[in-house]
């Protein structure tokens, strides 16, 4: 028994779920018995020492994209699922009432649908109400900025120019070569300062061979992370990490002020929260209990049941409804989908 927590983010023509890939999601979800639940209903089996009803499922969203309200919003509305949407309290648009439920399911020219887009790419406080009101939707906090930091110096990849939004918001540097180190929400790690003179050293090591040609060949990141480790033995790299007060400093204000910008704006009691990519620690954890959240959801995967620490509640990243097929004869069954989570931390 239990309840499977599904996760989204972008739902869009050209992302990785499409608005059809999502109702086909739905629809298999249907054929394999699985009935859709409230969270705020399977949170309350859980608070009486309950597991939910098995094959229930509730669908999240991570980061409040404006796509969950102009395509998910009416396909959840067709089928009657019910889903959270965690948004960036910073980030939600003002202003911004794009159409009525009817108005976009009578939409069939892709301009229209472009335009509305345009406004903002995420979803505004206007909408939001008419989510919430539609009975559809409940709203949680996925922090107050959503961002990240280096949490070590370990080297994910070079900059090939497909770098990714949280790195170039915390560098401001889109050069070519230029070192990527692991990463963490920055209020789940100390964060680290990079050298700048490292990476000086790496943009001009491709930009003399060749720039973005160097970059296209197939073993450029190989030969960056050779150059990357000589650099390393012929000089003292400084990498600075921040005081642990300043990290506590800014994980009370990305969880209270973003509990307090939400409910203002929605004239509603906000208690869930959804860690930015999944991450999250001691710290994190304590400053949700003090500010009276009452979850934290994860991407570690299983079935929220009796069991579940209401603060490492999990959840399932969906890749594709033929990838979701096959997963659910793990997540129908209670007994393997336990198994399975103590095995894979994520899916």
């Amino acid at each position: 028994m239990g309840t499977l927590i599904l996760c989204f983010h972008k739902i869009n023509y050209g992302e990785r779920i499409t608005p059809d890939d999502f109702e086909e999601i739905l629809q298999i979800l249907i054929e394999e018995g699985f009935k859709p639940i409230k969270l705020k209903e399977a949170f309350g089996y859980l608070e009486k020492g309950l597991s939910p009803p098995k094959r229930t499922v509730h669908i999240t969203f991570d980061d409040g994209y404006s796509d969950n309200y102009l395509f998910a919003y009416p396909i959840l509305k067709k089928y009657q699922f019910y889903a959270t949407i965690f948004v960036i309290a910073n980030k939600v648009a003002n202003g911004i009432k794009r159409a009525t439920y009817d108005e976009l399911m009578g939409m069939n020219i892709a301009d229209q649908l472009k335009s509305l887009e345009a406004k903002s790419k995420y979803v505004s406080w206007q909408e939001l109400k008419t989510m919430t009101d539609s009975d559809i939707f409940e709203v949680g906090s996925h922090s107050l900025n959503h961002k990240a930091c280096f949490s070590s110096s370990k080297v994910h990849k070079f900059n090939d120019g497909n770098g990714y939004e949280w790195f170039f918001e915390l560098t401001n540097d889109k050069r070519l070569g230029i070192p990527i180190y692991e990463k963490k929400w920055d209020c789940a790690t100390l964060c680290m300062k990079d050298d700048i003179a490292i990476r000086d050293h790496m943009a001009e090591f491709v930009k003399e061979r060749g720039g973005i040609l160097f970059m296209n060949k197939p073993n450029a990141q190989k030969l960056l992370r050779k150059e990357f480790k000589k650099y390393l033995r012929k000089h003292k790299p400084q990498f600075v990490y921040e005081d642990k007060k300043e990290k506590l400093k800014r994980v009370e204000r990305e969880i209270r002020e973003s509990k307090e910008i939400i409910e203002e704006n929605l004239s509603a009691k906000i208690d869930l929260f959804c860690y930015p990519w999944g991450d999250y620690d001691v710290d994190v954890i304590y400053e949700l209990q003090k500010n009276n959240y009452k979850a934290g959801f994860t991407l570690n995967v299983g079935l929220l049941d009796k069991n579940t620490y209401p603060y490492l509640l999990p959840r399932v990243e969906v890749r594709s409804a033929k990838w979701l097929r096959k997963r659910l004869k793990i997540y129908g069954n209670s007994s393997v989908a336990r198994i399975y989570s103590k095995i894979h931390r994520a899916v």
